[in-house]
C-alpha cells in the first residue's frame, strides 16, 4: 500500500512527456540572425527607446539576451516571467474549452499542467518562442533581419505562436489575427 502511494504521489510531480521534450531545434537562418541580433543589441548604435526595451522582462530583446545565461539575476527574472505566461495562456484556454467558450487557439484537448520540478518547467512556452521566430523568418526572411520586432513585446509573439501551432481555422480569419505577423 505504501509503494503504491509512493507511486502516486511522485507522478503528481513529473510533467507530462510532452512538457518536457527537449529544446527547439532552431534553424541555421535563426540561430545567424541570434548573433547578429547580439551583436546589433551590443553596438552603441541603439536608440534610446531599444536600450530601455532591453531591460524589460516581456520585450523579446531581454529574451534573446538571457535566455542562455542562466547564472544571472536577469535569467531568473525572465524564466519566472515565462512561468507565468506559460501558466497564463495554457489555464486560460483549458478554463475556455472546459465552458465551452470558443477559443482563439485550438489545442488537441486540454494543456496538463507543467512542474516545477520538471528539468526545465518553462520548456514548452521557449519552444514555443523559438519556433514562431522559425515560423515568421522563413515566411517574411527580408523582416526579422532588420530588426523592426526585436524590441517588441513578446505577448504577440506568443499569441501568434499559439494560433499558428494550433489553429482553430485552416484560414485564420483576418479578425482573429494578432498583429502584423504572416499567416
Amino acid at each position: 500500500m505504501k509503494k503504491t502511494w509512493f507511486i502516486l504521489l511522485s507522478m503528481l510531480f513529473v510533467a507530462p512527456a510532452w512538457a518536457q521534450s527537449g529544446t527547439w531545434n532552431k534553424s541555421p537562418e535563426l540561430d545567424a540572425l541570434i548573433v547578429k541580433l547580439k551583436q546589433h543589441y551590443a553596438s552603441d548604435d541603439l536608440f534610446t527607446i531599444d536600450k530601455r526595451s532591453m531591460t524589460q522582462v516581456d520585450n523579446l530583446s531581454f529574451f534573446i539576451l538571457y535566455i542562455d545565461k542562466p547564472d544571472t539575476p536577469e535569467y531568473k527574472q525572465l524564466k519566472a516571467y515565462l512561468w507565468g505566461v506559460q501558466q497564463s495562456y495554457t489555464g486560460g484556454i483549458n478554463r475556455q474549452i472546459e465552458t465551452n467558450v470558443v477559443p482563439w487557439f485550438c489545442p488537441p484537448g486540454l494543456f496538463r499542467g507543467f512542474s516545477h520540478y520538471a528539468e526545465n518547467p518553462t520548456q514548452f512556452i521557449e519552444n514555443l518562442i523559438w519556433e514562431t521566430l522559425d515560423i515568421d523568418l522563413q515566411r517574411r526572411p527580408n523582416n526579422l533581419p532588420k530588426g523592426i520586432g526585436m524590441f517588441k513585446p513578446m505577448s504577440g509573439l506568443i499569441q501568434y505562436g499559439f494560433q499558428i501551432k494550433y489553429p482553430c481555422y485552416e484560414t485564420i480569419p483576418p479578425a482573429h489575427r494578432v498583429g502584423n505577423w504572416a499567416y
